[in-house]
């Protein structure tokens, strides 16, 4: 149920090709709806930032924080994944995969909020 509704309208017309190729997979998805795709994506990054801009409460920034580097580490480790990663030395990637396995089994504890976003739909795009 919305609490406050408004108009956000985004139109984009990509010229580079690498644009047009995300922007087409996007399009023709049948795994989930464009705005689904598009409010994962973007909440994981900006919605700290918009939270941080209008509440006065640390927790409750500190909270929306968790939950969208948790996003962000899934979708890290699905590209990882995805491209066949795992086995680089990069220690970045390294780093990435040790810290999901135990983010992963820590969330499923302390991450039983109701406010929380779901992300869970990223692991069927692929």
């Amino acid at each position: 149920m919305c609490n406050k509704q408004i108009d956000f309208r985004w139109r984009y017309q990509p010229c580079q090709s690498i644009d047009v190729q995300l922007m087409d997979y996007i399009q023709a998805s049948r795994i989930t709806g464009k705005t689904q795709m598009m409010l994962v994506a973007v909440r994981s990054f900006w919605l700290t930032h918009a939270v941080a801009d209008y509440s006065d409460s640390e927790k409750e920034v500190q909270r929306i924080a968790r939950s969208c580097v948790k996003a962000l580490r899934t979708q890290a480790q699905e590209i990882v994944e995805l491209a066949g990663l795992e086995g680089l030395e990069d220690s970045s990637l390294k780093f990435l995969t040790q810290y999901y396995s135990w983010s992963n089994s820590q969330s499923r504890v302390s991450h039983s909020n109701n406010n929380d976003y779901d992300d869970a739909g990223l692991s069927n795009f692929m």
